[in-house]
């Protein structure tokens, strides 16, 4: 039977949670009125989007680690994911950012809960990319 890699199980738990965290924890549904008179949503709209693309990207990164049994491969797709914590944590604040005013939904839970989620997975991604430890005596006869 195949050793499946907790780490890889742990940032795909986290992808999930952060496709799911817009559709559990709404962001704002108002439309923005332009000059024209045209009706646009809001940026938090654009914010979830987005938010929810880099859950499922995590999400398949981490089922990757959990399979693959080269750890070399495995390192590499833990930087990624670390990676994409950091863009998940950048994309409410500078990317894409959520609404101005700080009593809006997208503000009161969404954000503070990417923000968690996105620094989960970077933390994730790095713990996980740390070359694994060999014994001494197994390097003197390598």
């Amino acid at each position: 039977m195949k050793r499946i890699s907790a780490s890889g199980m742990v940032t795909a738990v986290l992808g999930l949670l952060i496709v799911l965290t817009p559709v559990v924890l709404p962001v704002c549904e108002g439309l923005l009125e332009l000059a024209s008179g045209k009706q646009i949503p809001m940026r938090c709209h654009w914010t979830a989007r987005a938010e929810m693309l880099f859950g499922v990207i995590i999400m398949a990164l981490g089922l990757m680690i959990a399979f693959l049994k080269s750890p070399g491969e495995r390192r590499r797709l833990h930087h990624q994911a670390a990676i994409l914590g950091a863009v998940t944590i950048l994309t409410p604040l500078f990317i894409i950012p959520t609404c101005d005013n700080p009593d809006m939904a997208c503000n009161v839970g969404t954000r503070p809960a990417l923000i968690i989620l996105g620094g989960l997975v970077l933390l994730a991604g790095l713990l996980g990319s740390r070359a694994p430890k060999t014994p001494p005596a197994a390097e003197a006869f390598a």
